[in-house]
């Protein structure tokens, strides 16, 4: 009769081909500032946790988590870990696919403007590119919140917050607040809804500015020349 051997949850050190001589939990931890402490085994101090310092592979820490670590000192001789990592390995780690384009696309945040500049440079009205900006960036910022809301649910590296904050602010922020209220994400914390309100405020009176004090006409039809010339050479 054969036996089955069962993958122990708990990665040691000797797993890792290298002795770490301290262990502890992780008991504060600040996902915007990447830091917190570790409350070590033996009953110690607690020890300093910077996002910088942990392994290659480690997965984004969470209040709770078991970590093994290297107990090393601070300039001013206080203790810090180095060299960390969750013991606790007995989820998957790697990430869906399409998880892994959203997040790297969230980050290119330039492609906020080539809807406007697309059908303004199409049509020569700059009313249409800002209506396609808001309906394509809005969609973009939902599925950006959708991605956050996943990758905190399952321990991964999450989306910064700045990133929301800049799709919001280049007229995403309508998709922003949907996903808020379908997701239920990011609404509660009030820090985050402040920065929310301001870039979406702000996106509104930028626009009211452009169209009450500028010439969204001629910016439309300049724009449409330029495009046309710039096709031409390739005509």
């Amino acid at each position: 009769m054969s036996r089955i051997r069962l993958k122990p949850l708990v990665q040691t050190p000797m797993d890792y081909g290298m002795p770490v001589p301290s262990r502890g939990i992780l008991i504060e931890w600040n996902d915007e500032q990447g830091y917190g402490f570790i409350s070590p085994e033996a009953g110690e101090p607690k020890v300093f946790l910077h996002i910088k310092s942990l392994r290659p592979g480690s997965r984004r820490p969470m209040v709770g988590d078991d970590f093994f670590y290297k107990l090393t000192k601070d300039g001013k001789g206080r203790p810090r870990a180095e060299e960390a990592y969750q013991a606790m390995l007995n989820e998957k780690r790697d990430t869906p696919f399409y998880h892994s384009i959203l997040k790297v696309l969230s980050s290119v945040w330039p492609l906020a403007f080539v809807p406007a500049f697309v059908v303004t440079a199409k049509t020569s009205k700059l009313i249409l590119g800002i209506y396609a900006a808001f309906i394509v960036n809005s969609l973009l910022t939902f599925l950006f919140y959708w991605e956050d809301k996943y990758l905190a649910q399952y321990k991964y590296w999450r989306i910064p917050e700045k990133r929301l904050h800049i799709w919001e602010l280049l007229c995403g922020w309508p998709g922003a607040l949907f996903a808020q209220r379908i997701f239920k994400h990011k609404r509660s914390k009030g820090s985050f809804m402040i920065v929310f309100w301001f870039c979406a405020i702000a996106n509104v009176t930028a626009l009211f500015l452009l169209f009450h004090y500028g010439n969204p006409r001629d910016i439309g039809e300049a724009i449409g020349s330029w495009w046309q010339d710039f096709a031409s050479l390739y005509e």
